[in-house]
């Protein structure tokens, strides 16, 4: 059986992308850090149609629980043709005044954690090419704003990473693409100062989601390294 593994599928940009996954049949892998939220992802997965469901409650900053969570991937003995990295973490504040606790958190949920499950899942997406591997970015991944450092660096990290994963793998049908969206009405963008101003001009999840789609249903000769959507207004 095709699946596809989620990580971040207890938040709304995670659980659109899975259910579009749903959609196509594939049985889904869904990490996430909060189990009422990824049961609720779940549950919305199988009424779109989603073969067998794993809902794996993973602090990413942990490496031994991520590790567990990839065995259990492996161990499924399924096809992985799909995984997409939804999850991040956000930290408001001038970085020399922020504690720094929370800025290795950062960079460890938005980009360590992202690299070391890709490594570590790659031969299962390689033996079931065509596969595909896309991560969320961000507009903070193209350019940087100020009071948000880690997050700006984890994100420049994670695209950067997904322009060399691209070259890496390319030949052995891997497509992996980048989604930089920039405010979503989900997670830190909504408490983005502008976001307040204009929240009916904001991406939406759905948004997102179909943005992964379109990487992942690309043909073969086609490889969409990076999808940037903005919100169409020039005050976002």
């Amino acid at each position: 059986m095709e699946a596809a593994v989620v990580v971040g599928a207890s938040s709304e940009i995670g659980r659109a992308i899975a259910e579009y996954f749903a959609s196509r049949g594939l049985a889904l892998h869904l990490w996430g850090r909060d189990r009422d939220r990824l049961a609720q992802t779940g549950i919305a997965c199988e009424a779109a149609g989603a073969g067998a469901i794993s809902e794996t409650v993973v602090d990413l900053e942990d490496a031994e629980q991520l590790r567990a969570a990839v065995a259990g991937v492996v161990e499924s003995g399924q096809s992985i043709v799909g995984l997409v990295w939804a999850a991040g973490q956000f930290q408001w504040g001038r970085f020399d005044t922020v504690d720094p606790a929370g800025a290795e958190s950062v960079l460890t949920t938005t980009f360590t954690a992202a690299v070391t499950t890709t490594q570590l899942l790659l031969p299962s997406l390689i033996a079931a090419a065509p596969s595909t591997v896309v991560f969320v970015g961000s507009g903070a991944g193209r350019q940087a704003y100020a009071d948000n450092a880690a997050y700006v660096a984890a994100k420049h990290g994670i695209r950067g990473f997904a322009e060399a994963l691209h070259l890496d793998v390319c030949d052995e049908g891997v497509t992996v693409g980048i989604v930089s969206a920039g405010l979503v009405t989900a997670g830190a963008g909504q408490f983005a100062p502008a976001a307040r101003e204009r929240p009916d001009a904001m991406l939406r999840p759905i948004d997102i989601a179909r943005a992964v789609q379109f990487i992942a249903e690309s043909p073969a000769n086609v490889c969409p390294t990076e999808i940037v959507l903005r919100p169409a207004t020039r005050h976002l």
